[in-house]
């Protein structure tokens, strides 16, 4: 799979923020780390999530994309007769 665009999709975020588990670093600490806060706001933010859905759906499609122009590049393997 090559396209000029694969390279940024690679990028992208694979999957959502896991926001349990940037919970429970946050209650270990008592919350005392900011950059952990910071991270744990940003998952929590409708914005951000909303963004991050879009890239990820962007990333699938091309992937989607990609992997079905191949097949009909491809030859097929079992012609019918």
């Amino acid at each position: 799979m090559t396209s000029p665009k694969e390279p940024s999709a690679q990028r992208l975020p694979n999957g959502p923020a896991d926001r349990e588990a940037l919970a429970r670093i946050v209650d270990e600490d008592g919350a005392r780390d900011e950059a952990e806060n910071g991270y744990f706001e940003d998952a929590n933010d409708p914005q951000f999530v909303a963004i991050e859905t879009a890239q990820r759906r962007f990333r699938s499609q091309l992937r989607r994309r990609l992997r079905h122009r191949d097949a009909r590049r491809r030859p097929e393997e079992h012609p019918e007769a």
